[in-house]
């Protein structure tokens, strides 16, 4: 499976050459721009530097902003383009040779590192056997199922524990693979790193494979939709995708719920699975049937959904700023109790800044988990209330005691988590 994404990005990179008119249209489409210096620049003369680059590699403002202020939202690449071309894809090929030409230094979190912030933060928060819990793949043998949660939601472990409480309810035939052990590449994609992205993947996708699934359940929207739009016509992939939100709205009769919940809510839903149309409804469809629970919905919802921005956060933060406070205050507008988010991204970017609002932030997982009488506490958006990394210290000190990482490497993966 050697060089299958390489291969793929560089026929495509013809492709686009070859068909795009440079209408601009993708620019026009393009939630992000308006927040960026390209707001009062012609749409057209935008594509055209962006065209001229992938043919002659000349950078210039105009490309870089157009490249890495992408979301990565999804929202382009199905039904924007009369040529059919992805413009998502195209942002990408810009990272990567702002990378591969050492014009730029993009840095990304590997989560297979053993030292990664993911593990660091996650070993705080959680006892230790759960923690291994976490870190263990099921041994490769064949399973109807197998569960795969992606590496960011281990920022927020309990969430994924959660999840496999509800998975062990279900009785269902699954299997588990780390997502700290095995990555979809999406990290090294949003870097440029095509190259580490196309080994790591492929990897994944053998793992996956091992188990003979009727289907592989992903938590991770992103992961879904990397699979899906990226890996799939890339590689050959042996198996049915599922979301973890799809999955859950087929086995719902075998879930009893225990708890009234009494609460108005309003869904932002993971915008990649919404655009793509991968997963639609899941979510929602659970909401409805909680008990005692309202659905107020926002005016973007479904396919007309909006980003939460996080995507730009790394390059173009102000933008990102802007795009979060706008759902932000749409979802204040239905004045429903809590704010409810499929991604756990979402749920951290929108915690950060959930003290400016009468509403509660809560991931969709925490909130069938408590109808189920499962409870346990979102340690992460304490942590960002606490907002002092010496208090976050004195709350995590029996974790400390027993996480693998040294006291001073636990207080400087603490200081990125504080806004």
């Amino acid at each position: 499976m050697k060089d299958l994404l390489v291969n793929y990005m560089n026929s495509e990179r013809r492709n686009i050459l070859k068909k795009c008119t440079q209408c601009g249209l993708c620019i026009k489409k393009c939630p992000i721009i308006k927040n960026t210096e390209l707001k009062n620049i012609d749409p057209e003369n935008i594509q055209k530097e962006v065209i001229k680059f992938l043919q002659e590699g000349i950078p210039n403002e105009i490309v870089y902003n157009r490249g890495f202020s992408c979301m990565e939202c999804f929202g382009c690449i199905d039904d924007c383009c009369p040529q059919r071309l992805n413009p998502m894809l195209i942002n990408e090929m810009i990272k990567w040779d702002y990378r591969r030409h050492n014009l730029i230094n993009c840095e990304y979190s590997d989560p297979k590192d053993k030292n990664s912030l993911h593990r660091i933060i996650a070993s705080v928060q959680i006892n230790h056997e759960d923690y291994d819990k976490l870190l263990t793949s099921s041994p490769s043998s064949k399973s109807d199922y197998v569960f795969f949660p992606g590496c960011n939601v281990y920022f927020q472990p309990e969430k994924l524990l959660s999840g496999l409480d509800i998975l062990d309810i279900i009785d269902k035939e699954w299997a588990f693979v780390s997502g700290l052990d095995f990555c979809c590449g999406e990290s090294h994609i949003g870097a440029g790193a095509i190259e580490e992205a196309d080994s790591i993947s492929a990897e994944l996708i053998d793992k996956l494979a091992s188990y003979t699934p009727k289907a592989v359940i992903f938590w991770c929207p992103t992961c879904l939709c990397r699979f899906e739009k990226t890996l799939a016509p890339a590689m050959d992939i042996p198996f049915k995708m599922i979301s973890f939100p799809e999955f859950l709205r087929e086995n719902l009769d075998s879930l009893s719920f225990k708890k009234e919940l009494n609460k108005t809510v309003t869904l932002h839903e993971a915008c990649k699975s919404a655009f793509t149309g991968l997963d639609l409804n899941g979510t929602r469809d659970i909401l409805k049937k909680l008990p005692g629970v309202s659905l107020v919905e926002m005016p973007r919802h479904g396919k007309n959904t909006s980003c939460c921005g996080s995507g730009a956060v790394t390059f173009f933060k102000d933008s990102f700023d802007i795009v979060r406070r706008e759902r932000m205050d749409e979802a204040a507008e239905t004045k429903a109790d809590l704010l409810v988010n499929v991604c756990h991204y979402c749920h951290e970017v929108f915690t950060d800044k959930e003290q400016n609002y009468n509403y509660s932030v809560v991931n969709y997982i925490s909130l069938i988990a408590e109808a189920l009488g499962i409870e346990r506490e979102d340690k992460l958006k304490k942590y960002k209330q606490l907002n002092d990394v010496y208090k976050i210290l004195d709350y995590v000190k029996n974790y400390i005691e027993h996480s693998p990482f040294s006291k001073e490497k636990i207080i400087e993966s603490l200081q990125t988590i504080i806004e």
